[in-house]
């Protein structure tokens, strides 16, 4: 089984795998979360023999059968090496090492003879009895452990004292409430009265970290071993993450491709930390010949920006300051601002006020049968319809003409539109734009299209080296085409999307908005979630069946596993409240989070307001939060409206607020092809909102749905219950 052997630095090593091949002279150091909190709990002269142990690891990791070896009993079979009083739990490959975990050593770690028969190159000894006898049998063994209730009422591990609070520099106004916890539950009950950060410090100091837990953690790096002392002094705030090779391979790609480039996946496949990762290898290339290179990063969430730009200055320091991190709604505004053209933007009021005059003001043509199939036409598109159909099929991509109206593809619209019917809408829309202009103000759509439309004549055209196009699947075609002038060559654009992620547009192709955007040769897939347990991605990508832009056709992969998510009907608001307050409350303390690592997702601004105030009716700190206003440090449940919840993610993750509202909302003359194409978008936004969940999910509908929105929620990956 060990039978390939090689010679590194002098020594004879053994690949684990016995395969052939050769492995690294040194290997890539990677670490979890869990381990840096556990050497955070260490004596300075524990931490310090760790370290050591951890630098030998660089060079050798491979198992030696004494002070090295696989636990093959444990979950993920990790190796442990012997460090005094502590053991340091591992992982290898033939270029990383990651130590996930230290654990203190005890008379019990080591019994032996427990295997029934010896393995080849492999002493009898079996390293963990423990993980052996307690480990959960069977391929599911997380499906029922993490939500079992656990006994919070123990007094703590052991007791919070001022000592432990001044090690942690805990603020001394939480002292005198934290000292007084002696029991878990105590120490949850002090949320609201201390900062969630403090909380979950003093659990991960007092709890371990499960193993198997902390083997799906993320990888961060560890450049330099000595660095552990200097994050362990405070002088190293943080660790960059690790990419998988199939992220490092895209985020290094030649600069000197023959165009645009493409990365598409799925939610949690990390697209956009790709395109960040992709920031930093065209600076180490451009700024061998420019000494100030100009990137620019663009996305559509506000809520992205920041931890864009905290991302950003962490990757690259110093060279953070030639990269601008901005929406495109941003930039246009600034473009039109330095040429004088400002206007207000139309609210969605004032925009249905416009279109109904439009439409109440444009005569009918042609003989009485003709103008009562007009009236006919308008009425089952309805006046939310006919907006649309203007801001993104039109406005959106810039068609100047009835003759090119009437060549659109309308990409993503069911409503069928002939020539006749075409030509009436365009003079409605005619309508509607001179109407506008009276106004003063106009959409977001005309503001992008009127921004591409001057940006040539600006300071801004060609002036970034490169743009990189996050989320492009939200984006108006005049937006891409704005920021593709922005840019000085076509193969210096870097494009991220998910089609069915998409719940502000209608669909388009690529080749449709520029004639640049051709991808052949230069488009690359992503496949594994790195956010969502397996469980939560096929939930979700089964119920999003039938909302799909593009339909699945890869083969999806998962580094996390956990517990089915849940799909329940409720009667009435209030059983929604109950229900939704016991599953924030169990679902964190069963992943030993507080109540900060929830999100509540709702319909609308009115549903969110009203169920955070039904939670905090129940004892739960709950803040309704829009998305100029989101604040993902705050205490308490997050409750957000599906929309504002785009780019976002959560461990534990609700969604609600569908019980006695009218969501999804159908204009009383909507078409059965406008009441479809409603219902897919509606989904693919449903779709967005349960692939933020990390760890748990619960979907909450209403027992009469009403709509087969609330359908499609398959018991083969979802427990589902009717009538609570």
């Amino acid at each position: 089984m060990l039978n390939s052997i090689m010679q590194v630095n002098g020594e004879l090593l053994r690949r684990p795998d016995g395969k052939s091949g050769t492995m690294a002279t040194q290997w890539q150091m990677l670490m979890k979360e869990a381990f840096l909190q556990d050497l955070g709990k260490l004596q300075p002269k524990d931490t310090h023999q760790i370290i050591a142990k951890v630098n030998t690891l660089v060079h050798n990791p491979l198992p030696d059968g004494d002070v090295k070896k696989q636990l093959i009993y444990h979950p993920g079979k990790p190796y442990r090496i012997r460090s005094g009083d502590y053991r340091i739990l591992y992982n290898f490959d033939d270029a990383n090492v990651c130590v996930y975990r230290i654990e203190r050593r005890n008379e019990n770690t080591y019994k032996q003879n427990l295997m029934t028969a010896p393995i080849e190159g492999l002493d009898n000894e079996f390293d963990d009895v423990r993980a052996f006898s307690e480990a959960p049998t069977g391929d599911a063994w997380y499906q029922e452990e993490w939500f079992k209730p656990r006994d919070t009422s123990r007094l703590l591990p052991e007791p919070i004292t001022s000592e432990l609070l001044n090690k942690l520099h805990v603020p001394k106004g939480y002292h005198q409430r934290l000292l007084a916890a002696k029991t878990e539950q105590e120490l949850y009950n002090c949320e609201g009265q201390v900062d969630d950060a403090v909380i979950l410090q003093l659990i991960h100091e007092l709890f371990e970290t499960p193993l198997e837990q902390a083997m799906q953690q993320p990888n961060l790096v560890l450049k330099e071993v000595d660095d552990l002392l200097r994050y362990k002094e405070g002088e190293l705030l943080t660790f960059l993450l690790h990419l998988s090779p199939e992220q490092e391979k895209y985020a290094h790609w030649p600069m000197n491709a023959s165009g645009p480039t493409f990365v598409k996946g799925g939610p949690g496949t990390g697209k956009s930390t790709v395109a960040l990762y992709r920031i930093r290898s065209l600076l180490e290339q451009l700024t061998k010949t420019n000494k100030a290179p100009r990137i620019l990063f663009t996305t559509y969430t506000k809520a992205l920006i920041k931890s864009s730009e905290q991302l950003l200055q962490q990757l690259l320091g110093n060279q953070a300051q030639y990269v601008r991190v901005d929406t495109v709604d941003k930039l246009a505004r600034e473009l039109l601002h330095h040429a004088g053209q400002v206007k207000d933007i139309l609210s969605e009021r004032e925009q249905f006020a416009l279109i109904k005059q439009a439409v109440d003001e444009t005569p009918k043509t042609g003989s009485p049968l003709q103008q009562l199939a007009q009236k006919q036409t308008l009425e089952r598109m309805g006046y939310e319809y006919l907006l649309q159909e203007f801001n993104t099929v039109i406005i959106a991509r810039q068609l100047n003409s009835v003759d090119n109206y009437q060549k659109a593809s309308r990409n993503g619209r069911k409503v069928r539109l002939n020539a006749n019917q075409r030509a009436m809408l365009w003079k409605i829309y005619e309508r509607f734009c001179a109407l506008q202009e009276a106004s003063g103000k106009e959409t977001w759509q005309q503001r992008r299209a009127h921004a591409e439309r001057i940006v040539e004549q600006s300071p801004l055209a060609q002036s970034y080296d490169v743009v990189v196009i996050d989320e492009a699947q939200d984006l108006d075609p005049s937006a891409i085409r704005l920021l593709i002038k922005l840019c000085k060559a076509p193969n210096r654009i870097f494009v991220t999307a998910d089609a069915n992620q998409s719940i502000y547009g209608s669909g388009f192709s690529w080749q449709d908005v520029h004639a640049c955007l051709k991808f052949q040769g230069r488009t690359s897939i992503l496949r594994a979630n790195y956010r969502s347990t397996q469980e939560i991605g096929e939930a979700a990508q089964s119920y999003l069946t039938y909302g799909a832009l593009e339909p699945e056709q890869i083969e999806r992969q998962y580094i996390h596993s956990g517990p089915m998510p849940d799909a329940r009907s409720v009667h009435n608001a209030y059983y929604e409240a109950q229900l939704l307050a016991s599953f924030f409350r169990k679902a964190a303390r069963s992943f030993r989070l507080t109540l900060g690592s929830c999100a509540l997702l709702c319909p609308s601004e009115h549903a969110g307001k009203t169920l955070a105030q039904a939670l905090s009716d129940q004892g739960l700190e709950a803040t309704f939060m829009t998305g100029d206003d989101l604040n993902l440090t705050r205490s308490g449940i997050k409750v957000l409206v599906l929309h504002s919840s785009k780019g976002l993610e959560f461990p534990i993750v609700a969604l609600a607020g569908f019980v006695g509202s009218s969501y999804p909302y159908f204009p009383s003359s909507a078409s059965e092809e406008a009441q479809r194409e409603i219902l897919a978008r509606e989904r693919r936004t449903m779709f967005v909102g349960m692939t933020r969940a990390m760890r748990a999910l619960l979907v909450i509908t209403p027992t009469d749905p009403g709509t087969s929105l609330f359908e499609g929620f398959d018991a083969t990956y979802w427990n589902f219950t009717r009538k609570i």
